[in-house]
C-alpha cells in the first residue's frame, strides 16, 4: 500500500483510472478530505453523453459491508437524481478478501435497506442482485474492466 494513503482511496484511484479517457470524472469533496459539513450523494459524478453517473465507492474487509458506511444523504440523494432522464447511481462495493467487486444500483440499495432484514450488504446478495465487475490484478493494484456494466448504457 502506498504510504500516507488509505486503501479506500487507493481503491477510488484504481476505479478512476479504469475509467476510459473520454469520460468526465469529478471526485465531490467530502468530509474525509478535510471539508466538513459537506454532504454531498456519491463520491464521484461521471459523464460521457448522454449519461451522468453518480458513484459511490465502498470496499471492505470481510464478506459484508456494513450499512453503517451508507449515509442516508447518499441514498435520498441518489435516488432523487435517478428520477431524471439520462441520471444514473449506484455503489461499486469491493469485497477486498474476496477479491470481488460488484455495481449495485441505487434502488436496489434503497430496496435492500428498506426490507430490514440485515445490517450490513452480504457478499452474496451483491452477487444476485448486482453486476459483478471483472478485476485484473497486477501485480499489487488493481484495475477493473467496466466495459461490460457501461456497455449497458452505450450499446457499445
Amino acid at each position: 500500500m502506498v504510504v500516507g494513503k488509505g486503501i479506500g482511496k487507493v481503491f477510488e484511484n484504481e476505479i478512476k483510472e479504469s475509467f476510459p479517457k473520454d469520460f468526465y470524472i469529478e471526485r465531490y469533496k467530502d468530509d474525509t478530505a478535510g471539508f466538513y459539513g459537506v454532504s454531498n450523494p456519491a463520491d464521484y459524478r461521471i459523464y460521457k453523453f448522454p449519461y451522468t453517473f453518480l458513484l459511490e465507492l465502498k470496499t471492505h474487509k470481510g464478506r459484508s459491508i456494513p450499512l453503517t458506511k451508507i449515509r442516508d444523504n447518499q441514498i435520498k440523494g441518489m435516488a432523487r437524481a435517478v428520477e431524471h432522464k439520462g441520471i444514473y447511481a449506484g455503489f461499486i462495493l469491493n469485497f477486498r478478501d474476496l477479491e470481488e467487486t460488484y455495481y449495485v444500483s441505487v434502488m436496489e440499495m434503497v430496496a435492500f435497506i428498506n426490507s430490514k432484514e440485515r445490517k450490513s450488504i452480504p457478499v452474496e446478495w451483491c452477487r444476485d442482485s448486482g453486476l459483478r465487475i471483472e478485476q485484473i490484478k497486477k501485480r499489487v493494484r488493481y484495475s477493473y474492466n467496466l466495459a461490460e456494466w457501461l456497455g449497458r448504457y452505450f450499446n457499445e
